[in-house]
């Protein structure tokens, strides 16, 4: 009868698999590296060996989610050439992602998000088309502000999207 390896392939991936679960199910003040060991039937040393901590394995959730919301804000956004099209699309985007994914959007704003690439082109082109003459470097971090503050409000409070880049679009003076 031939032994299994201790070591499984993938286990990492299988943690944070896991551990993004319990966090889409119960919150990040939940997750418990004993129960996900548990989960996957290896010992909690075994979890411990590719997340020393609770933290390690949170900073990695944190930083994996907010590469999806970045990822979510692009989704389908070249679609259009009219930068007002695609500022609704991106305000569609993260609502959807949210609305989605409540405890993820969350505990991603438990720390800084930077204003996402995508996020400042498509204020740079709005603002060419519009002939906004507000410094865009100045109105981008209020925009992205804005949306940040518009997710915190987002599970207490049902939000309207053309609500959302009406105000956007106010922000930016157009």
């Amino acid at each position: 009868m031939a032994k299994q390896p201790y070591h499984r392939q993938n286990l990492a991936a299988a943690i944070a698999q896991q551990a993004r679960i319990q966090l889409e199910n119960e919150g990040a003040t939940q997750l418990s590296l004993r129960q996900i060991a548990r989960f996957l039937a290896v010992t909690p040393a075994a979890v411990y060996r590719h997340f020393p901590d609770k933290a390690s394995l949170l900073a990695q959730l944190r930083t994996d989610i907010v590469a999806e919301i970045t990822a979510a804000l692009r989704e389908g956004v070249l679609d259009s050439a009219n930068a007002k099209a695609m500022l609704q699309r991106m305000v569609t985007n993260l609502l959807d992602y949210a609305r989605a994914h409540p405890n993820a959007v969350a505990f991603s704003l438990t720390g800084p998000l930077p204003v996402p690439q995508s996020l400042q082109t498509v204020v740079t082109l709005l603002a060419a088309q519009q002939q906004v003459t507000t410094p865009v470097e100045q109105v981008t971090p209020a925009i992205w502000t804005f949306l940040l503050g518009v997710l915190l409000r987002l599970p207490f409070t049902e939000i309207d999207e053309a609500w959302v880049t009406a105000h956007l679009l106010a922000l930016l003076g157009g």
